[in-house]
């Protein structure tokens, strides 16, 4: 019997910070928390491009990806899943969060990390500890690495 090829699962999500040193923050339809805005790549689609999508319908925040924090690989039997985490700035300033709830999330705010902790005690909780484990990162002068490090397959390799 022929193996059945391994499914593959493409993540871009935003680490986005303004100009007034906030995190923006989405609180997650059915109760899942707030946690980053992103999501699945669709086909067809690259990661960059999932970033800014997700990003604008989770949290209605216009984004420029200034570059790249992580770059997850997990291979499995079934499944391989691939994450990619943006590093992003607003494209305009004083851009609002989402105020209204709709079928990508219930809201999203601009937060302070200790507002964030604070979120994290409330009753909806904290999906997880990413957004606070990124927000220190950056505070603290963590590598943010080009976004040319991601490209086409058999893209022309740049001239120094």
């Amino acid at each position: 019997m022929p193996k059945q090829p391994t499914r593959f699962w493409g993540f871009a999500l935003v680490v986005c910070r303004n100009e007034e040193g906030k995190w923006l923050a989405v609180k997650e339809n059915r109760g899942r928390g707030w946690w980053l805005p992103g999501g699945f790549v669709e086909p067809g689609e690259t990661f960059q491009e999932a970033a800014l999508r997700e990003c604008r319908e989770e949290s209605h925040i216009e984004v420029r990806l200034e570059g790249v924090l992580r770059v997850e690989f997990s291979p499995g039997t079934e499944f391989t899943r691939m994450r990619v985490i943006f590093f992003a700035v607003p494209t305009r300033s004083g851009q609002a969060a989402k105020t209204v709830a709709d079928s990508e999330s219930e809201e999203a705010r601009w937060v302070t990390r200790q507002e964030l902790e604070e979120l994290g005690q409330g009753k909806a909780g904290l999906r997880g500890p990413e957004l606070l484990n990124w927000s220190w990162y950056v505070e603290n002068g963590g590598t943010v690495y080009p976004l040319a490090m991601l490209s086409d397959e058999g893209a022309n390799i740049p001239a120094r």
